[in-house]
């Protein structure tokens, strides 16, 4: 590398980190936020114009594995599987420099001096990385000018999610020095205080989310109770209002039956009659009234000859014709339980 004196600069925009640069060099060197992500900046350009650095590239999204199940962002986030960084960089410079005249991609090669580095600097944050890196030379004509560049690319998987970054110094009628882009390249750090003050931004939200979702919570369970204390009291009134009407239907078919069971007077005890009004009902419901041996009516299916009641739990059976205790011991019925009532019509 070519003797250069070096100088420290800091991102314009919010001071989070530092980079190295060659001095008298112009630069734009900034922290960019784009939606949630943070994009880093770094552009330096050499007096003569003959050596460009590019530190970074803010257009790429984050990656996001397809089995992660993330909803990405559109235009910064992304759906792909994690690939390496010398499958990466290819596609990368044909995707980004695919038109410009005369493009020529060299042969990819493992960067194990970023892999150390990048996993290094993981460690100091307590984090595990998947980390990739490679390099390759390549070349294009830019108004007539021929420009040969150095392109160094990590791909960094940690789990559902995945990063890639690229850093690419330009030369212009020479070669590009790798010894300068590393230099630069492992000269960035951020801020400590401005990291301090993200994570305490990061740590109100999070006490700011848990209280809003404790508050939710509790606003669900009161409505909740209410809910449930307002079903409770409406299901006790339809049960009351429930319970009087069946009694009252009760009382009005106990009256209305009672009526019935009245006997026509100067029909008899032998051959118990019924008015026409209990006739005509039993015919619209297909039904009979019997009496039974103790007295009382009960109403059976009509279409029998014969009917035997069992008064203990109201049982009965209809027969045509003669019937005898065989017959019932044939039905599984036990025929000392049952004894024949009166047709009344």
């Amino acid at each position: 590398m070519t003797a250069l004196e070096w100088q420290s600069v800091t991102d314009a925009n919010e001071a989070s980190f530092t980079v190295d640069l060659p001095a008298g060099w112009s630069h734009d060197v900034r922290l960019l936020r784009v939606g949630p992500a943070l994009r880093r900046v770094v552009r330096a350009v050499s007096p003569d114009s003959s050596l460009r650095l590019s530190l970074h590239d803010p257009d790429l999204p984050d990656f996001y594995e397809p089995w992660s199940g993330m909803f990405v962002q559109q235009g910064v986030q992304q759906l792909a599987g994690y690939v390496s960084a010398e499958v990466f960089l290819p596609q990368y410079l044909s995707q980004r420099f695919g038109a410009a005249p005369g493009l020529r991609v060299d042969p990819v090669h493992a960067e194990p001096e970023l892999v150390e580095a990048t996993q290094r600097r993981a460690v100091e944050y307590g984090v595990q990385v998947r980390c990739t890196g490679a390099s390759a030379r390549f070349g294009f004509t830019d108004q007539g000018r021929a420009v040969e560049a150095l392109a160094i690319a990590s791909t960094n998987s940690f789990g559902p999610s995945w990063m890639a970054d690229v850093c690419i110094l330009f030369a212009t009628g020479g070669e590009p020095d790798p010894a300068l882009l590393h230099r630069a390249m492992y000269s960035e750090r951020t801020s400590q205080q401005w990291q301090a003050g993200q994570n305490q931004l990061f740590a109100n939200q999070q006490a700011i989310n848990a209280q809003q979702s404790a508050m939710w919570t509790n606003l669900n369970q009161t409505m909740h109770n209410q809910r449930m204390g307002d079903i409770a009291a409406a299901g006790a009134a339809n049960t009351a209002i429930h319970e009087q009407r069946v009694a009252m239907g009760e009382a009005s078919t106990a009256a209305f039956l009672d009526r019935l069971n009245q006997p026509v007077a100067g029909g008899g005890t032998e051959s118990p009659g019924l008015d026409a009004q209990h006739s005509w009902v039993n015919m619209m419901r297909e039904e009979e009234t019997v009496r039974t041996a103790s007295g009382e009516d009960v109403q059976v299916d009509a279409g029998a000859d014969r009917y035997f009641m069992d008064e203990r739990n109201r049982r009965w059976v209809g027969t045509s014709g003669s019937v005898d205790a065989n017959d019932f011991r044939a039905a599984g019925l036990n025929p000392d339980d049952f004894q024949e009532g009166q047709i009344r019509r």
